[in-house]
């Protein structure tokens, strides 16, 4: 086991792993996040004791280091909710403490408690195993398929009418779990079925919430060396087929209505840079990318805002660009408007934005996509898909259930 060394010796977070710091976190109420940023191998857990879950304004540059996630319905003078980085743990890939971020000390009688909570899980009273909980679907499948299709219909028509070019409709799919539900588990489970995504598990207390996810979508990311990012992913296929294999990538043909759905999001994108006259930018794609059991098209921007001295880029950018085309429409304005009065739902924090801000000097934040609601005993998937005026319904449904499925498939044995 790895010694994790502090000023007094090594440190009474030794030999604790994600699933009992997790669980301890959870009992003692503490908002905490779990993530993995895609293409690496760090897992980090944040635990906020002091101040719970706060709201604040998103001025990404200025924050101390925390977790930030926000509703889809955030408009850019609004606060967004926000994990005060107390404790902010390491991993490695085979789950061992290999830094430790204790902003209040290992002395704090509440930091004690909580490794004592986690000690008692490790020694094994917590850990009889309970067999896994049939899913149970709470919802006509076929009546949720008739209304979802119905409302592609009024896209469709409102778009062929020019109210608007693409709106992104979604819906959800509730199913019932029970406690036997071992979340920061299926977590790692989607860790190492979705090497390309951000895989986050954020513990809302207050909300008596969690969500759980594997998200595709960069919105925003500004490394410590200067180095702002954000992407347009649109387009969607089947990763797999009949037989279940992976198709190759070089023989995934995509047609006009994903190039175009993709181009539309990045001219938003490009929109958005003028508005601020920034000129200084790479453009790198579209390209094809693989994204759980699903192909999408992705073109990412860069830009460097040492060499423009512009390092509050991505609080500007935030600003701008939520919510994307790619998870609300083109034009914004209308397309929002027609969410509203057509989806029947509030889509609560899927499709918002979510991830670590100022950790380690890097922010991330991405789309909340790809993503389950546990809450009172219902978890709720929620999925969309991009309606232009080439949509056809009941492929439009297929592919929500495919995004259902990326999540659904890793995690329902566990539920």
């Amino acid at each position: 086991m790895l010694s994790v060394q502090t000023d007094t010796g090594i440190s009474i977070f030794e030999g604790l792993q994600i699933e009992e710091l997790w669980h301890a976190s959870k009992m003692m109420g503490f908002p905490s996040a779990l993530w993995r940023l895609p293409h690496t191998n760090e897992i980090k857990l944040l635990i906020s004791i002091q101040d719970g879950t706060r709201k604040c304004m998103p001025e990404l540059e200025k924050m101390s280091p925390g977790f930030v996630i926000s509703t889809f319905y955030w408009e850019n003078d609004q606060e967004v909710l926000f994990l005060e980085g107390d404790i902010i743990l390491t991993f490695s890939e085979d789950n061992r403490i290999t830094r430790i971020e204790n902003q209040l000390g290992e002395e704090h009688p509440e930091v004690k408690r909580l490794v004592q909570i986690a000690l008692t899980e490790s020694s094994g009273q917590n850990q009889q195993q309970v067999p896994a909980s049939p899913l149970l679907p709470l919802s006509d499948h076929l009546d949720a398929k008739s209304r979802f299709e119905r409302t592609v219909e009024l896209a469709v028509a409102a778009i062929r009418q020019n109210q608007f070019k693409k709106v992104v409709l979604s819906r959800t799919k509730d199913l019932r779990y029970t406690d036997a539900f071992q979340p920061a588990q299926a977590f790692q489970r989607l860790v190492k079925a979705y090497p390309h995504a951000f895989v986050s598990l954020v513990n809302l207390p207050e909300e008596n919430e969690l969500w759980l996810g594997a998200s595709p979508e960069l919105l925003v990311e500004q490394m410590s060396g200067g180095t702002f990012k954000t992407m347009s992913l649109a387009g969607t296929q089947g990763a797999r087929d009949a037989s279940g294999a992976l198709i190759p990538k070089y023989d995934i043909r995509w047609g006009e209505k994903e190039i175009e759905e993709q181009a539309l999001v990045s001219r938003y994108i490009i929109e958005c840079f003028k508005k601020i006259r920034l000129r200084e930018y790479l453009e790198t794609g579209p390209k094809t990318v693989l994204a759980g059991n699903l192909y999408h098209l992705r073109t990412v921007f860069e830009v460097d805002t040492v060499a423009l001295n512009f390092p509050e880029l991505a609080s500007v950018m935030l600003r701008l660009l939520h919510p994307t085309s790619a998870i609300c429409g083109v034009p914004k304005a209308p397309s929002l408007q027609f969410i509203n009065d057509v989806e029947g739902y509030n889509r609560s924090y899927y499709s918002g934005f979510l991830g670590p801000a100022q950790v380690g000097g890097d922010t991330h934040l991405f789309v909340n996509l790809r993503t389950v609601r546990f809450k009172d005993g219902i978890a709720t998937f929620f999925a969309g898909a991009g309606i232009t005026e080439d949509s056809v319904p009941e492929q439009e449904w297929f592919e929500t259930e495919l995004k259902c499925d990326t999540l659904l498939k890793v995690i329902g044995s566990s539920l």
